[in-house]
């Protein structure tokens, strides 16, 4: 083999950038199905066994398990919408059997699962809004303490409609940086693999992606942790 065929063999061994974009794609989808399989599983896990919590008469327990199938949120799963429908039955019956407690424990589970998924956006915001309403009806029904002794219950109810419409919840940007940092790390890692198995000075890349990889993780958890 002359000098110069060894030189362009490395060179013609190594992948296009279709070729790589393809293995991006192929290692994002595998990442995105082993999420969302684990979710799925996860979640129809939970509906279940809040099915048999509740048939066992443990109405906490049903509530948990059922805030928890909410919470392995995957877009059109159906064990998300039917933990949410579990949780509104329940939360209807405690109303009319007068058990302000109950109601209060399962609509508030509604909306931690609920504020619990939001990205960017927030899935299921008629279901918020829903349980804002009647958490609020109902803190506004118990007995006020003395310093709102003097206010009317529909003022009451309006100022707890008010402090759940402006509690925390993640900002958009630190979440947008979450996925772009989680996203780099992935690209890196890959990129740094790949020209590890490769002889030429292609290897070179390894570091880069190595240093890619790093500052994509530190991005995603350090906006995980402003999220």
């Amino acid at each position: 083999m002359t000098d110069e065929a060894a030189r362009v063999e490395p060179d013609a061994a190594a992948p296009t950038g279709r070729g790589r974009a393809r293995e991006l794609l192929v290692l994002g989808a595998m990442v995105v199905a082993t999420l969302g399989g684990r979710a799925l599983l996860e979640g129809s896990a939970c509906v279940r066994r809040a099915d048999e919590a509740l048939a066992r008469g443990e109405v906490d327990a049903a509530v948990a398990y059922a805030m928890r199938a909410t919470k392995w949120y995957v877009p059109f799963a159906p064990h998300v919408e039917a933990g949410y429908d579990r949780l509104r039955g329940i939360a209807r019956k405690a109303e009319a059997t007068g058990d302000v407690d109950g109601a209060l424990l399962a609509w508030q589970a509604i909306r931690a699962g609920a504020r619990g998924t939001r990205s960017f956006y927030q899935p299921f915001p008629e279901r918020l809004a829903e349980a804002d309403q009647h958490i609020a009806t109902l803190l506004g029904g118990k007995p006020p303490p003395g310093v709102d002794r003097d206010k009317p219950r529909e003022q009451r109810i309006r100022e707890h409609l008010a402090l759940l419409a402006t509690s925390a919840a993640p900002a958009t940007g630190a979440v947008v940086a979450m996925y772009a940092g989680l996203a780099a790390w992935l690209y890196g890692a890959h990129r740094a693999l790949s020209a590890f198995t490769r002889r030429s000075r292609a290897r070179r890349l390894a570091w880069s992606g190595a240093a890619i990889a790093l500052l994509g993780i530190f991005a995603f958890l350090l906006a995980l942790a402003r999220a």
